[in-house]
């Protein structure tokens, strides 16, 4: 038997902001969809992360939330992974360094974010030798149960404006 691999676990579809986003409309958005992570870009390219932890930290050292933006909160060297890493390996580095996630590339292309929520859940498919379903989404997710896996470059993602929404027009292929 294989071992099994990040992509086999990973989200897809994660949720983005641009790096301008204030930070309290990050915040609010990570809230208001249950999740605790934004990749963050700009102008089509990844620079960094940002996390409650991250967010929460930038505050507690005097910041202001709406003055702030993600950039300036942001971790600007987050772990990457590409999908065919071992899920040993990518579960071991996140361990050591105490990451919430690891953020899936291949290439250029953003495939998606494998975070502590996905590791339990493998971890419970490992565990009962059953496929294990997520037990809560992420609520910006559509259901895509039964799509052909779909990969979507960063700039074509769903990227949060700068007031907070997400864009009506933008749908997966």
């Amino acid at each position: 038997m294989t071992e099994p691999t990040v992509a086999q676990y990973m989200t897809t579809n994660p949720a983005t902001a641009e790096s301008g986003l204030r930070l309290a409309d990050a915040q609010e958005r990570m809230y208001l969809n249950n999740i605790r992570h934004l990749v963050v870009h700009e102008n089509g390219r990844l620079r960094g992360l940002l996390s409650t932890r991250d967010s929460a930290l930038a505050l507690a050292v005097g910041g202001d939330s709406k003055k702030l933006t993600v950039a300036d909160a942001m971790s600007r060297e987050p772990y990457t992974c590409t999908p065919d890493t071992p899920i040993s390996k990518v579960a071991e580095e996140m361990e050591a360094h105490r990451y919430g996630c690891a953020i899936v590339v291949e290439g250029d292309e953003l495939l998606g974010v494998f975070t502590t929520t996905d590791a339990l859940r493998a971890l419970r498919a490992l565990a009962t030798g059953r496929e294990a379903e997520p037990v809560t989404r992420p609520t910006h997710n559509e259901d895509h149960a039964g799509d052909t896996p779909h990969h979507v470059k960063l700039q074509r993602h769903r990227p949060i404006d700068q007031a907070g929404h997400w864009p009506n027009t933008m749908r997966l292929r």
